[in-house]
């Protein structure tokens, strides 16, 4: 494995290359012209050239006539990772000011998706195309730059030779396997291969080696197996990282409690989910003598143990995240250190970070301090558990006759199992309805949905795909986070210290000219300048959805016209929050930019603010952490999406003929896209099946019409369906329409 750098900053002698080519603008330069110019007389030639590489093979520079080299932008060139569509063709994403880059089958050139290519595109007489409203700069491959896949997951074939059909369909090639490298896999297995000879100009073939035999698509957890290795998530640690991990006491030292704030007898619990073993974070809540709340938030101090540049540190970097799927997590850290030594399990001496909030009834951050401590957690608590309590309370709002029966049988036990600590959690409530009031007053948007969950058996078979049930409890802890997240990310800016920011930016105003019409539909309106929006707005139109039925429908609408929020070294705000500062803070165990965090924090209460050296380094590598970070999230998010979506497939396969309810999602020129009602399984009605007239798209009204008729299918309509077929390598399942807003609809005849 390829392994980080500590500080994954670009090298001093490349940033000056870099400099020296800008100033020489389109001019060329040789190795020799370079390394006489350099500022940096101390650089050998063969240094030159290694760094001049380097920047060739990330796309920063471009050997010109030979070995003459300019900086790409000074070019007819660009660099970019391509994205290949099932199609074939490729498009690479522009900057702010470029358009995006075409480039059909024929001219990709070996080129495979993901891969970091140069393509050249005539800048003095360019070509266009336009695509699905898009326009796009026709250009063509020259250079494979970097390939992104060492390794390709897909199904395995004996006939007429061996090959491998890639699992993902934007990798456009099969891969021929020599007899002697199967690994004895069967036909129609999964395997991985590694490749050896990837397609160039001249073949479009690829050759490989079976690595891994992962087993037949339906055996239970091959799903799971297959996209971990799709999306390249790393399953297995290095044997080094795991000696550093052994290395590490299982034990607190005497002499680093010493050290530390001793908070060991006080009444601090953690709370989370059933099943978790690793647990970052615990809370408390205190009553002052002036009659405000002092709310704890103390996090494991992963940062003690993961230093930087050590083994876990490089792991941890690679990894970015932990990866959660259905019975099974991919965990950014050695089970030693995530659900040992750093996770705050009960009764055990932990070191963490501790985040002390004064908060008055108005909820209003009266004080706060940031310290290393010491604890002791009083017992593990569970959401389940903690709303049970609530409930026989009489303080946690009721979820229905049936469940408060069960709830009061159960809390009538727990009340006597954790009587010491009632109080404690009758504060905790009491303080949590304050943040909740002050979080509503600043119109921070809370998208509070279920999400199906996947139930699985001792087997690993589906048994049940389930809403989750998100409780008082959820909520509490969700609002004590948000309170510790928002006060360190304060912490880091008033002293002035680098960091590394948990940011969302305002919406497009374009997106939200979008949503306004489709609300429209629903006689919904968004008022105010669609430049300047405010979050308040958007949660005003949530809340007045709440409780209906298309209150899911909309509030996925809703999300989809917001961008994005990723980590960024710049302190940006967060508009969805309504947070002019935040970070994440609260999950070293998982997540690195906390890990960033706590050590940005240790120094800060260490030795002070960071000057001269020392903070120019950090400046430099915070951006290369933030991109890093947000990328792995996405990956993280689109392997747990994936393995999600295709449960829900398997789940549905003895199902092909049942009838469901549901809601239309989307309207395409090829059908309707429906999501069944409760359990959240979304499949496609193709309009050549729909019956009853001649369908007719309208793209800007987001819905069809038919032409004799003039009756419309549109976003939101509440339907009735039956499952036709199911495609489980596509993840995709076929519905038939019967019914739309309790009118039936023919089938067209076949």
């Amino acid at each position: 494995m390829a392994r980080s750098l500590s500080v994954p900053e670009r090298p001093a002698l490349q940033q000056s290359i870099v400099d020296l080519l800008r100033q020489r603008g389109s001019r060329l330069l040789t190795i020799k012209d370079i390394a006489e110019r350099l500022e940096d007389a101390d650089a050998t030639r063969e240094q030159v050239e290694r760094a001049v590489e380097e920047l060739e093979q990330d796309g920063v520079i471009l050997a010109v006539r030979g070995k003459r080299y300019s900086l790409l932008e000074f070019t007819p060139y660009h660099a970019g990772s391509i994205r290949v569509h099932p199609d074939g063709h490729g498009t690479i994403l522009g900057g702010p000011d470029s358009d995006d880059i075409y480039i059909d089958r024929r001219s990709m050139k070996g080129a495979m998706n993901g891969d970091l290519v140069v393509v050249r595109v005539d800048k003095q007489r360019p070509s266009f195309k336009k695509l699905r409203d898009r326009r796009y700069i026709v250009g063509e491959v020259t250079q494979v730059l970097r390939r992104a896949h060492r390794t390709v997951v897909g199904r395995f074939h004996l006939e007429p030779e061996p090959y491998v059909v890639p699992f993902d369909v934007r990798i456009d090639t099969d891969i021929l396997i020599e007899e002697d490298a199967t690994y004895d896999a069967r036909e129609g297995e999964m395997v991985n291969v590694e490749i050896d000879r990837y397609p160039d100009r001249s073949s479009h073939l690829a050759t490989g080696r079976v690595v891994e035999v992962l087993g037949f698509i339906g055996d239970p957890g091959v799903d799971i197996e297959v996209v971990v290795r799709k999306h390249h998530i790393p399953h297995n640690f290095p044997q080094e990282v795991l000696d550093a991990a052994d290395a590490i006491p299982s034990e607190v030292p005497q002499d680093i409690i010493a050290q530390r704030v001793d908070l060991r007898e006080r009444h601090i619990v953690t709370i989370d989910g059933e099943t978790a073993k690793d647990f970052d974070d615990a809370v408390e809540v205190q009553l002052l003598p002036n009659g405000n709340y002092l709310l704890g938030v103390h996090i494991a101090d992963v940062a003690h143990y993961v230093t930087e540049g050590s083994e876990l540190d490089k792991e941890a970097f690679e990894r970015g995240t932990s990866v959660y799927f259905p019975g099974r997590a991919i965990p950014m850290l050695p089970e030693r250190l995530s659900n040992g030594i750093c996770s705050l399990n009960p009764q055990i001496e932990r070191l963490t970070f501790s985040c002390e909030i004064e908060i008055d009834g108005r909820g209003r951050f009266v004080d706060r301090k940031v310290y290393k401590s010491v604890i002791r957690t009083k017992e593990r608590m569970t959401y389940t558990n903690v709303n049970a309590i609530l409930v026989a309370r009489g303080l946690a709002p009721s979820s229905g006759a049936e469940r408060d029966r069960a709830a009061e049988a159960n809390g009538a036990e727990l009340l006597e199992r954790y009587g010491y600590l009632i109080p404690d959690f009758e504060r905790m409530f009491a303080l949590y309805e304050i943040l909740r009031v002050r979080r509503d007053q600043r119109g921070s948007i809370d998208f509070d949905l279920p999400e199906a969950e996947v139930m699985l058996g001792e087997s690993g078979d589906i048994e049940a795909i389930r809403p989750t049930e998100r409780n008082v409890a959820h909520r509490l802890i969700e609002e004590f986070m948000l309170a510790a997240n928002e006060v360190v990310a304060r912490e880091l800016v008033f002293a002035n210290q680098p960091g590394l920011y948990r940011v969302h930016q305002q919406p497009d105003p374009q997106k939200l000219a979008d949503l306004k019409d489709i609300l429209k539909e629903f006689k919904l309106t968004l008022r105010g300048n669609l430049e300047d929006i405010r979050p308040g707005e958007l949660q005003r139109v949530l809340k007045s959805v709440a409780g209906t039925p298309e209150e899911r429908f909309l509030t996925n609408i809703i999300l989809r016209s917001m961008k994005r929020a990723f980590y960024s070294e710049e302190n940006i705000g967060h508009f969805a929050l309504g947070l002019e500062h935040y970070c994440h803070f609260t999950s070293p165990i998982r997540r690195y930019p906390d890990l960033i965090v706590h050590r940005r924090l240790a120094e800060l209460i260490e030795s002070g603010p960071l000057y001269g050296e020392r903070r120019e380094q950090i400046e430099r590598a915070h951006p290369l952490y933030a991109l890093q970070s947000s990328e792995r999230e996405r990956r993280a998010e689109e392997a747990e999406r994936e393995v999600l979506e295709w449960k829900k497939v398997i789940f549905m396969r003895d199902k092909v003929g049942e009838e469901y309810t549901g809601i239309v999602t989307g309207v395409a020129p090829f059908g309707l896209f429906v999501e069944l009602d409760e359990i959240f399984v979304q499949g496609m009605v193709p309009v050549a099946t729909i019956g009853g007239d001649f369908w007719i798209y309208a793209d800007r009204e987001h819905r069809m019409r038919g032409e004799s008729t003039n009756r419309e299918l549109r976003l939101g309509d509440h339907v009735r369906i039956r499952v036709e077929s199911i495609d489980e390598d596509r993840h995709q399942l076929e519905f038939r329409l019967l019914e739309v807003s309790g009118q039936p609809i023919k089938e067209r005849e076949r």
